[in-house]
């Protein structure tokens, strides 16, 4: 039996071990940089359920940002696995950001929620654009400079300080009737359409549990121990959130670093941190003060800042770090121009590339582009006199040294020629239908520069059928679906861009440019007129530009570049040498900013008193702590004092002056001691790997499938009816919810699919009665469905209960994620007696439903077996059976579960994530597959093989003792032309 306090003993330091057994109920931590929270929570988890006996599924743990959640995740698994635990445990707990927790709470209150699309920052900016006059934001233009998209963005923050800050639409109208009859528009608007955003999900989970409401008592019941990972980072909705959580939960365990709190600018309430123990005078307080990750030098010397900077409004946490042997160096230099300073950082750069890195292993690699990140107050912000962004000095050097980069940072995609081209192509459909000279100039003067393979004559049919949909006239008042991701498409195919042999880093952009356009199509239901056509292209002018990544947030792992960014975007992140640059006065710290909101200060009284919504000294002084608290060995802060455009000398920033220790080097020319060359190698960091059977489906599917779709960022165009499935699976959820104990009648059934029935992109008729169309026949389909589903299957509404779960499913080195539907069937006293997974899906088999063409059993079978081991896990105890349920005809067929089926299915998905893992994305081409392919026009369709002989073991499928190869495998032809 394995002795935990040993494996604990030997996994964490005194302080570590003792945060991650504390017995009381309220523990605040205060975790130092560095100082190894993460490995602290994955103990406490393990430790709470080895040594204190608790229930997997009480265990809810918050993180800041999902690639945090799927890195703890792989920690809870192996500390699972050292404390002698079934790492499967994992499935039973919930580990992410508290919107997710949000958006699965309102679920399971009302399946109603489960069809609502999340709205991103930029999809709301879009859902407000979309609605502009049906809100009537132009009450609000000439509070704007009468600025169309500063309207848009005013009442953006509006609505986030509305939820987030928990303000009364009636306190609202005291001062401004206009802006809350707006908002209160706004959330009706937004629900009636099925969408909801960050701030909304939260309030709403909050207004429910605040409600005591049956159905989120049901929800939240399980909950014991609640902890939350960067607790400093919280605002005033998320900080009820968890009050309410902790009312119904045993302990509270909160985790994070006030010194480290930069989000104060859209409403982080640090105090809820610094005053925790106020709050619950019986906590428990531990500090992690040692620093791993960087030198002592760095360590003492930030923390010297951070007390001079911030003094008493700081929690003392004295950290410390161990002795190095190992090349280090902090500097920090003054340069007479921009110019010398951005030269010396390449220069630096190049001396520093294939010099020995001893990492904490032992292990000894050369530095690679990967291991340095220059980073910066705001990369973006243009230099006075229309010179370029302040990016442009560092990384202009870093392409003339053939140093590659990657633009971490809000905006710059436009800045590459690739996607400068997309958008121009775009613009040329602005007006109207463009002429062939002007096609002829744009492949001139652009296009043909950047892609020498464009088919001119593919080109102008293009835009002549684009032109030709879009400047439509409207007939009838009838709306057309028309849909631009095609064009995006249609473009790079017209532009031979499969042809052309394009790096990765380009596809990556201009996969970004196709994410940009699914936004889009995923909040206006059509872009069928010229107006509606030209506001896109004025999205994509102005927000796109400041909103949007220049790297894809989906990719595995970073590439193996220079790392310019924000400081902001590198918060949780470390890198062997840091470049803090341009810091001078007046741009790091940059000036006071005070709120410039439009909803009344009276309203915000509260948060203005905390410093939120502002800029301040503080929250400075604490994003530069945090900047030079990214560096492991190296670190480099620099200014200089004459810049381009700039037309007066700037000062040396006043944070330099608190950088006192006489270690610190501050001259530029002085030799680095120690270096020795080593062959470049990557760093093996813990990857975000695909989390979801959705993404490894892909990967199944088709290699290069994957590649465009997760590793590149393109999305497919909106297909036809899409969210029929949503629609009547919600549905069903929602029968179930309502039917516990009986069957549904048929007009139950009738009024339930009604009422939830939306799709977004088939608009309904404006005489539904007289000439229904598309909308109507597919809400009639949907209701058939339901109604027939509700009479053939009424057993499953007698002593059984409909459930969706989440899962996690611990396999080497990831994590796969998601929700399956449960089956439950219960006593008289509600125990569960069995359980059976059933994958509902709007299709149909006909006769023989093992042999239909258009199903897939080979992806179907391994869905349904991986579910089922996720049930397994969820439940403690085998499932009855797995099944997919096609709807349109109401056939249930089973799927093999056995032992032997469900081991090569998690076999299987072990093989694909080792594949991604390795980069293997080899193009496996079939016609059928292929033709139905959404990156068909993308792909140039040649067969390769993997790089591996092993292969992915044969998937159990429905039928006596068969089964198949994946589509990977078996849909292949060598000879695809």
């Amino acid at each position: 039996m394995t002795d935990v306090s040993e494996v604990l003993a030997n996994a964490l330091n005194d302080r570590q071990r003792a945060a991650a057994t504390e017995t009381a109920a309220e523990t605040v931590t205060l975790a130092c940089a560095g100082s190894g929270k993460s490995r602290t929570l994955a103990y406490r988890i393990a430790w709470l359920i080895a040594d204190q006996g608790a229930d997997p599924t009480g265990i809810v743990a918050f993180t800041f940002t999902e690639k945090a959640a799927d890195s703890i995740k792989l920690r809870v698994a192996d500390a699972l696995q050292r404390c002698g635990l079934d790492v499967n445990l994992l499935g039973r707990m919930y580990i992410g950001t508290i919107h997710s927790f949000c958006q699965y709470l309102l679920g399971q209150v009302d399946a109603a929620y489960r069809q609502h699309d999340v709205l991103d920052d930029n999809k709301l900016k879009l859902f407000l654009m979309e609605k502009y006059g049906m809100l009537g934001l132009h009450r609000f233009r000439q509070r704007f400079s009468n600025s169309y998209f500063k309207t848009i963005q005013g009442i953006y923050e509006a609505w986030l300080l509305l939820n987030e800050e928990q303000l009364k639409i009636d306190d609202i109208a005291e001062h401004e009737v206009e802006l809350a009859e707006c908002l209160r528009d706004l959330r009706e608007a937004m629900l009636e359409s099925r969408f909801i955003d960050f701030s909304l999900m939260q309030r709403l989970a909050v207004e429910e549990l605040s409600g005591n409401s049956p159905a989120v008592e049901v929800a939240a019941e399980p909950i014991q121990h609640l902890l939350v990972d960067e607790y400093q980072d919280i605002n005033p909705i998320q900080d009820a959130l968890i009050q309410q959580l902790h009312e119904r939960s045993e302990t509270l365990f909160v985790v994070g670093d006030d010194d480290q709190s930069i989000y104060g600018w859209r409403g982080a309430d640090v105090s809820r941190i610094q005053t925790f123990t106020d709050r619950y005078p019986d906590a428990a307080t531990h500090t992690l003060s040692v620093n791993y990750r960087s030198t002592p030098l760095i360590v003492r010397t930030a923390d010297h800042f951070a007390h001079q900077e911030l003094g008493a409004a700081r929690i003392i946490k004295n950290p410390e770090a161990p002795e190095t042997d190992q090349p280090n160096e902090f500097r920090t230099l003054w340069f007479d121009t921009r110019d010398d300073e951005a030269d010396w950082v390449v220069a630096k750069i190049n001396e520093l590339l294939g010099t020995a890195y001893r990492e904490s292993d032992g292990t000894v690699r050369g530095l690679t582009p990967a291991d340095f990140a220059i980073l910066m107050r705001s990369t973006r912000q243009p230099e006075p006199n229309n010179h370029p962004p302040r990016h442009v000095a560092y990384t202009a050097r870093l392409t003339q040294s053939n140093i590659p980069y990657s633009l971490e940072a809000g905006g710059g995609l436009f800045d590459r020629p690739h996607v400068q081209v997309m958008r121009a192509a775009f613009d040329l459909l602005r007006e109207g239908q463009p002429t062939r000279d002007d096609v002829q100039a744009f492949v001139d003067e652009s296009a043909g520069d950047v892609f020498p393979n464009t088919d001119f004559t593919k080109l102008t049919r293009v835009f002549t059928s684009w032109g030709r949909d879009i400047h439509a006239p409207v007939v009838g008042g009838a709306r057309r679906r028309i849909y631009p991701q095609n064009l995006v498409f249609e473009l790079l195919e017209a532009f031979g861009a499969a042809q052309s042999n394009l790096d990765e880093a380009v596809w990556q952009d201009l996969g970004v440019f196709s994410r940009i356009i699914q936004d889009v199509e995923s909040v206006y239901p059509s872009v069928d007129s010229t107006s509606r056509f030209q506001s896109i292209l004025n999205f994509l002018n102005v927000v796109a530009e400041a909103g949007y990544d220049t790297s894809s947030s989906e990719v595995l792992q970073r590439p193996d570049a220079v790392t310019v960014s924000t400081v902001h975007k590198m918060k949780g992140l470390e890198f062997p040498v840091v470049f803090v640059v341009d810091v001078e006065n007046n741009r790091f710290p940059g000036r006071r900013k005070s709120y410039r909101g439009i909803v009344p200060e009276a309203v915000l009284a509260g948060a203005l008193e905390r410093g939120a919504y502002q800029g301040t000294r503080e929250e400075e002084a604490r994003l530069f702590y945090t900047a030079i608290t990214r560096a492991e060995r190296f670190l480099y802060v620099t200014g200089s004092a004459m810049g381009p455009g700039w037309k007066r000398a700037f000062r040396s920033s006043s944070f330099v002056a608190h950088l006192q220790d006489d270690a610190i080097i501050s001259e530029p020319d002085t030799p680095t001691d120690g270096l020795l060359p080593a062959p470049q190698a990557r760093r093996l960091d813990a990857a975000n790997l695909p989390t979801s059977f959705s993404d490894i489906r892909y990967y199944l599917r088709c290699p290069k499938d994957y590649q465009y779709r997760k590793l590149f960022g393109f999305s497919p165009a909106i297909p036809d009816l899409f969210g029929f499935g949503m629609t009547v699976h919600a549905a069903i959820g929602k029968l179930h919810q309502e039917f516990s104990e009986a069957p549904p009648t048929t007009d139950d059934a009738v009024a339930i699919a009604s009422n939830l029935f939306h799709l977004k992109h088939v608009i309904p008729s404006r005489d539904p009665e007289g000439r229904p169309g598309p909308y109507e026949r597919a809400k009639n389909r949907a209701r058939e469905l339901v109604v027939d589903y509700a009479d053939r299957f009424s057993d499953d509404f007698r002593h059984r209960r409909q459930v969706e779960a989440r899962f996690e499913i611990p396999i080497e080195d990831a994590v796969v994620s998601g929700a399956i539907d449960l089956m439950l069937k219960e006593d008289e006293a509600g125990n569960i007696i069995d359980a059976c997974v059933i994958d509902f899906k709007t299709m149909e088999g006909g006769a023989d439903p093992q042999n239909a063409l258009d199903l897939e059993w080979t992806e179907l079978s391994l869905q349904v077996q991986l579910y089922a081991a996720a049930a397994r896990d969820v439940l403690g105890a085998a499932v009855e059976a797995g099944y997919v349920h096609l709807l349109k005809d109401g056939q249930r067929v089973q799927v093999p579960t056995s032992d032997e089926a469900i081991g090569a299915a998690l076999q299987t998905i072990e093989w694909a994530v080792g594949r991604i893992i390795h980069e293997d994305f080899p193009m496996r081409p079939e016609k059928t597959k292929c033709e139905a392919c959404d990156f068909f026009k993308l792909c140039p369709r040649q067969p390769e093989s993997f790089a591996t002989d092993t292969i992915a073991p044969e998937i159990h499928v429905p039928g006596q003792a068969l089964k198949s190869a994946v589509a990977a495998f078996r849909e292949f032809d060598p000879e695809y032309e």
